[in-house]
């Protein structure tokens, strides 16, 4: 089992590509398909959790490409909802 681990310095709002260990044929896919954006030849630290994830979900789980991008969104949505839920219960 290959492990991927994406670091980054908390301070830094956008990290250069050159310093991330992921291949940049992966990276160009990432970014046609909408789920990274690259500006100047940097990536939001944002998107690094997301990159993060595909990663483990294709390694660990041997999930394809775009199977492991479809997860990471629902996902996210279901934290988005969830956080919604909570947020109403607390209005009440």
């Amino acid at each position: 089992m290959k492990m991927v681990r994406v670091v980054f310095p908390a301070e830094e709002e956008w990290l250069p590509v050159s310093m991330l260990s992921i291949h940049p044929g992966l990276l160009e896919i990432l970014e046609e398909l909408g789920v990274i954006e690259v500006v100047n030849e940097k990536v939001d630290c944002r998107d690094l959790y997301r990159i993060n994830k595909i990663a483990r979900l294709r390694d660990t789980l041997g999930i394809n490409l775009n199977g492991a991008i479809l997860i990471c969104d629902l996902l996210e949505r279901i934290t988005e909802l969830e956080n919604e839920i909570r947020q109403l219960k607390e209005k009440r």
